[in-house]
């Protein structure tokens, strides 16, 4: 190797703190089980997209269950656009088996252009180690998805949103692997979303 140490950039962790800011510890009775916010309802990926979300990789961070809630109906609003394209498509496959919808270049367009700037974002802040800006970044995807879905349905252009909501789902996979998982099988892939 041409340089000394062992790996060219060093990198440290933050801690997930107690809610008072210590160190967790089970001598000190502080630790936190998340199977309980799991029964609750609120799922694995939900806490993982919490963690990850809470702050730069790099910082340490107190624990809080202020963003579960919002990282729950993120991944609901995710779940609800790809159950509605597929029911969407289904209805449209059912009512006219011979007619085809006329595909719209403008749609197509701002669909295409929305998923490549979350390619593009969550590929740098992944290689960055920036979990939470490129969730942030997918938040912001499926916001704007709504709001072209709103203005458009998925009737028009529906290969381009069958495309964004399998990228949607890939760029998903690595923080919330089971849900992903779902949406990807739904979107009628074959194999794993994370292959």
């Amino acid at each position: 190797i041409d340089f000394d140490e062992p790996f060219t950039t060093l990198r440290n962790q933050g801690m997930i703190l107690a809610p008072d800011g210590k160190k967790m510890s089970k001598s000190w009775n502080n630790t936190i089980e998340p199977d309980n916010l799991i029964e609750q309802g609120y799922g694995a990926d939900s806490i993982r997209l919490m963690e990850l979300f809470i702050g730069p990789w790099n910082q340490s961070a107190n624990w809080s269950v202020e963003g579960l809630g919002g990282t729950f109906r993120f991944l609901q609003r995710t779940w609800t656009l790809v159950q509605e394209f597929l029911e969407g498509t289904k209805k449209q496959k059912t009512k006219n088996k011979e007619q085809t919808v006329g595909r719209d270049a403008e749609v197509e367009t701002r669909i295409a252009r929305t998923t490549h700037k979350a390619i593009k974002k969550v590929s740098e802040d992944l290689h960055e180690l920036g979990f939470n800006t490129a969730i942030a970044a997918l938040m912001e995807t499926v916001n704007e998805l709504y709001k072209i879905k709103g203005e458009h349905s998925f009737k028009q252009a529906s290969e381009t949103w069958h495309e964004a909501l399998s990228l949607l789902v890939q760029l998903l996979a690595p923080f919330a692997p089971h849900i992903a998982e779902e949406m990807w099988q739904a979107l009628g892939h074959d194999t794993s979303v994370h292959l």
